[in-house]
């Protein structure tokens, strides 16, 4: 890398876990590749301790802990909204609007060293605005427009998420159709944005590397979208992509490389570098003695209505995995999980899918960490009667996916938990919501065939027909319980084992992805399934009549996939480190 000095980059992620648990690994091997590079890092108020041990999980045992001392963390109030980012981001502006006016604001780095932070004697080369922050990185591309001396605030933006989503989502700019709908019906620009962004017109959308897809497979869910959610933040994230200076995102290039090659086309058509820095996953061993920071509470003292206790966090959910591999064999398990913001929006259908589970004998796992986790009383006093059930509100998820009696995850197909499924070498059952989560479920089915995807579970608009089949949906409660029986009589099949050969030849690649040695790619391997490994040293051939097969494994194009995500991090510390930092001359306000 080139030699530079004295570098500062400001991260600003929203307050969202999924979003800034990713950016803790990328800070972590940002401060180890260069040794001048120093972080400020803006976090959430309640995620802030999370967040600290978030990062020093990727540090392994032995490794030098001197890069802590360049990561500097300010906690910042985000209020109590889960998804408004409101008052994040009044804080933020607030923050900056301090920072422009020559003050100093006091940070704590992670070896526990207080120091106090301004942007006159500590210039930034990077100002890293997450996407859905996109109110932060319009009021500082309006300071950057509009000041009377040319300044040198490099923005760039943090995309947490699958690129197979931005450009169906994102790829047309919308903020001028909803300004024209505004004026010529005489409504709100929010009105508007919610029209012309999260009303389904029944249109057929074509997606690099996927199927075409109608709109309302976007939002299989129906899930309700507030105006002034699309009005301030959703429509205006095409404008965001093509002024900032470059994407850094946690996806992994290798994961689909026709929609990284689309997007990098997409961008560099406009000027711009997105660099795949992923996966960033923290080592899955270092979650071995992690317990939560932030636990949301559904019960008295930690513990879920009507669940068997939590155990301190981790040890119960490790004793019962253990239990279930002794009496019912390895990869006997589902590891159900909606992440830490989704939840299924019809409640009945997620109660029918848990009665199948518990009618089929297969034992499971149910996590609910999302603040809208709703399980009914009587439902949660027949979960708590089947001993094959173990419900919390937080499990150590790397620590289960890796564990050998896991053999199936049933997610809303988010994708730190698709990645982390991958690494473990997990196939899924996909129950998508929102957001990337649609395109990950159709690229995980039909592209790279290591998924089911539950279709009878959609609701309201989201029920149309298929369009890459032609299917018509009956959507009923009975149809989700025919359709989950079908699922795991394939799951625990011939069928499912051909996926599970298939994860964990991708599970291959996405390693290679930070390996250390580069050498030449080929345009296709062959690889037995027999021949992966889960993370935890167990061997993924034929068990509980699994056949052993061979897959073919699709790998991108020109050029060596093996330590791309590196190279591609590297490659943005190079870019950024190369640029004239940002310092406020006296003259100038923020806006």
């Amino acid at each position: 890398m080139t030699a530079q000095q004295s570098k500062h980059i400001l991260l600003l992620p929203v307050h969202m876990w999924g979003h800034v648990r990713p950016l803790c690994i990328a800070a972590a091997r940002m401060v180890k590749m260069q040794p001048t590079v120093t972080l400020t890092f803006c976090v959430a108020s309640k995620m802030y301790a999370r967040a600290q041990t978030e990062v020093v999980r990727d540090f392994a045992p032995g490794e030098s802990r001197e890069p802590l001392s360049r990561i500097r963390m300010i906690p910042i109030d985000e209020g109590t909204h889960t998804l408004d980012p409101a008052v994040l981001r009044d804080s933020l502006l607030a923050l900056w609007d301090k920072l422009c006016r020559g003050q100093s604001v006091s940070c704590t780095s992670l070896d526990s060293t207080e120091h106090s932070f301004d942007i006159h004697s500590a210039p930034l080369s990077a100002v890293i605005v997450d996407f859905i922050l996109v109110e932060v990185f319009v009021a500082l591309q309006k300071q950057r427009e509009s000041s009377s001396v040319p300044l040198s605030l490099n923005l760039y933006c943090w995309l947490p998420v699958a690129t197979n989503c931005i450009l169906p989502l994102y790829g047309e700019d919308r903020l001028p159709l909803a300004e024209a709908l505004a004026e010529r019906d005489g409504i709100s620009f929010n009105d508007a944005a919610h029209a012309i962004f999260a009303v389904p017109k029944g249109q057929v959308v074509h997606c690099p590397g996927l199927p075409p897809m109608y709109d309302y497979e976007l939002a299989p869910q129906a899930r309700p979208m507030l105006p002034g959610a699309c009005g301030r933040v959703f429509v205006r994230l095409s404008r965001m992509f093509q002024q900032a200076d470059g994407v850094l995102t946690m996806d992994a290039a290798e994961y689909h490389p026709e929609v990284t090659s689309a997007l990098r086309e997409w961008f560099g058509e406009r000027g711009r570098k997105i660099y795949y820095a992923g996966p960033l996953v923290a080592n899955a061993e270092s979650m071995q003695n992690q317990v939560p920071v932030d636990q949301p509470a559904h019960g008295s003292q930690g513990t879920p209505d009507g669940a068997r206790p939590e155990e301190d966090g981790q040890r119960g959910v490790l004793r019962f995995l253990d239990e279930q591999l002794k009496a019912h064999g390895a990869r006997s398990v589902i590891y159900v999980s909606f992440g830490s913001m989704f939840w299924p929006l019809d409640t009945a259908k997620l109660v029918a899918a848990l009665e199948v589970l518990m009618e089929q004998t297969v034992p499971f796992v149910l996590t609910r960490p999302s603040p809208f986790a709703s399980i009914p009383e009587a439902a949660m006093e027949r979960l708590a009667q089947y001993d094959g059930a173990f419900v919390a509100n937080w499990v150590p998820q790397q620590a289960v996916l890796n564990h050998p009696a896991t053999g199936w995850c049933l997610t809303h197909g988010g994708h730190n938990t698709v990645l982390e499924c991958i690494l473990a070498g997990v196939p899924m059952i996909v129950w998508p919501v929102t957001a990337d989560q649609p395109t990950n479920a159709v690229h995980l089915t039909e592209d790279v065939e290591v998924a089911y995807e539950l279709l009878e579970v959609r609701n309201g608009t989201g029920l149309g027909p298929i369009c890459r089949t032609g299917r018509a949906l009956v959507g009923t409660v009975d149809a989700v319980r025919d359709e989950v029986r079908g699922v795991l009589a394939r799951a625990f099949g011939r069928d499912g084992g051909a996926k599970r050969a298939r994860v964990c030849a991708l599970r291959e690649r996405l390693v290679d992805a930070w390996a250390v040695e580069e050498e030449e790619g080929e345009g296709e391997e062959e690889r037995g399934g027999e021949e992966g490994v889960r993370g935890n040293g167990v061997g993924l051939g034929a068990e509980n009549g699994e056949e052993r097969v061979r897959v073919r494994v699709r790998v991108g194009g020109g050029g060596s996939s093996r330590g791309v995500g590196r190279r591609e991090l590297e490659a943005f510390l190079d870019d950024v480190c190369a640029l004239a930092p940002f310092t406020v001359p006296v003259a100038v306000r923020a806006s």
